[in-house]
């Protein structure tokens, strides 16, 4: 993302101009998103919502309130369309540590996704089934229990939990595709992490 928590708002302009050079016809075939080309608007799904991206402006609304994005959310999808390169996933999973330039940003990752991922499912194992199922999240073979959460078109997370007994406490880890960077910078993924168990909770009081 290039920019600390506290220069979103700088992050955004810089994230809008890079969209704003880019062919919309290229943006869509490689990030597998639908473009109105009448009004040059992306349809991006984004953790269980659409959102609409208007090129050039790279103004972001929820599609279904049609009211502004969050920073933090038009900057993920921005960054998406902009870079994303359209290879397939290469079906292999690789740690946050193994993302270019990981380990700079590993502790951010760590607060804002491992460690409220453990914490608020770790002994909870089927209300992470259930969270994970309403994102549209399918089960994996990792761990005691895993789930593949699509977030974007061609971004998925794969969430893992070992149940804790009384030697242990519970733990977990957060995996992404080995062409993962090829979709999205480092630092935006401790960003979507996070955000995904947010809303996996938001899910479950819904419920």
């Amino acid at each position: 993302m290039h920019k600390g928590p506290f220069n979103l708002g700088e992050t955004l302009e810089v994230a809008r101009k890079n969209f704003a050079g880019r062919r919309p016809l290229e943006m869509a075939a490689n990030s597998g998103c639908l473009l109105d080309m009448e009004r040059n608007i992306f349809t991006v799904p984004f953790l269980g919502e659409k959102y609409l991206a208007a090129h050039p402006s790279g103004q972001v609304t929820a599609a279904a309130k049609g009211v502004e994005a969050p920073t933090i959310v038009s900057i993920l999808i921005l960054h998406y369309l902009d870079r994303a390169s359209g290879v397939e996933e290469a079906g292999s999973w690789i740690s946050f540590k193994e993302l270019q330039g990981g380990g700079i940003y590993i502790e951010p990752f760590q607060n804002r996704a491992v460690i409220p991922f453990v914490r608020n499912f770790g002994g909870r194992p089927e209300a992470f089934a259930t969270a994970a199922a309403t994102l549209g999240g399918h089960k994996a073979e990792h761990g005691n229990i895993s789930y593949i959460i699509p977030v974007l078109p061609r971004v998925k997370l794969l969430y893992i939990l070992w149940y804790g007994d009384d030697e242990f406490p519970a733990n977990g880890t957060i995996l992404f595709d080995r062409y993962a960077n090829t979709y999205l910078h480092t630092e935006d993924f401790a960003f979507l992490a996070g955000m995904t168990v947010g809303v996996m909770l938001a899910a479950l009081k819904k419920e």
